[in-house]
């Protein structure tokens, strides 16, 4: 089932457990991934690609708030590219924005429902499987070396046909980080650490450290003040 809210796309992803996380093999060091196990969710809806410039740009209009710090970029600022060079208490703003105007909801994934989404529940490695392949998105392998049009690398769509989820740009979550999260967090609709330093980003971005950073359970963390020009976010809502 797809939902359109003002140009936003979005997928709804039902309720169920998923396996979240990494078996650790010995081979790169994945211990804030471990230990994999089962996770339920209550059933979202999440966008189909990252919120873009011309979204964010309406949003910007409106309330006349600071535009990204990379807005005059040429590599980054293109109309439908993912808009990067916010971070997370921008989004949040953008939010209070989109839900006065469509009186719903909306919100940043958590990275249960973010990993959920990326991986669907046969716990591949990467949105379109289980074998790395470089040409199936926008990471340092592609050697682009700037952010690219959502949904160019439709080859590498997610199980539930959410793009970009591996490469072009990173996902704000709403999870603050913790290394030990997994360690004690529920295994029903978990919401991360109480609190932190960092905030949880997931699935790589057109940068360096590609292929690792592009697996669905790779966990990195920026702190929430900082923006950056790999950095994005899609909307999600409970449904």
């Amino acid at each position: 089932m797809h939902i359109k809210v003002i140009n936003y796309a979005l997928v709804e992803i039902p309720a169920g457990p998923f396996t979240m996380g990494t078996y650790p093999t010995g081979l790169r060091k994945t211990d804030p991934e471990e230990p994999q196990r089962s996770v339920t969710l209550d059933a979202y809806a999440i966008g189909v690609y990252h919120v873009t410039n011309s979204q964010y740009a309406k949003f910007v209009d409106d309330t006349d708030y600071q535009h990204p710090i990379f807005w005059q970029d040429a590599r980054f600022n293109g109309e439908d590219c993912p808009v990067v060079g916010v971070n997370w208490y921008d989004v949040q703003h953008f939010f209070v924005w989109l839900n006065e105007l469509t009186g719903e909801q909306y919100r940043l994934p958590t990275e249960a429902e973010w990993e959920k989404t990326a991986r669907g529940t046969d716990c591949r490695e990467y949105p379109w499987g289980n074998t790395w392949d470089a040409t199936m998105a926008n990471t340092a392998e592609a050697q682009l070396k700037k952010t690219v049009p959502v949904g160019n690398f439709p080859d590498g769509v997610s199980p539930f046909g959410c793009y970009d989820m591996a490469g072009n740009a990173y996902d704000w979550c709403s999870d603050w980080f913790h290394i030990d999260t997994y360690k004690y967090s529920p295994s029903e609709n978990p919401m991360g650490a109480v609190e932190g330093r960092r905030k949880v980003i997931r699935g790589g971005s057109w940068q360096p450290v590609g292929e690792f950073a592009a697996r669905c359970a790779n966990r990195a963390a920026s702190e929430p003040i900082r923006a950056s020009h790999n950095i994005g976010f899609r909307i999600a809502i409970d449904v």
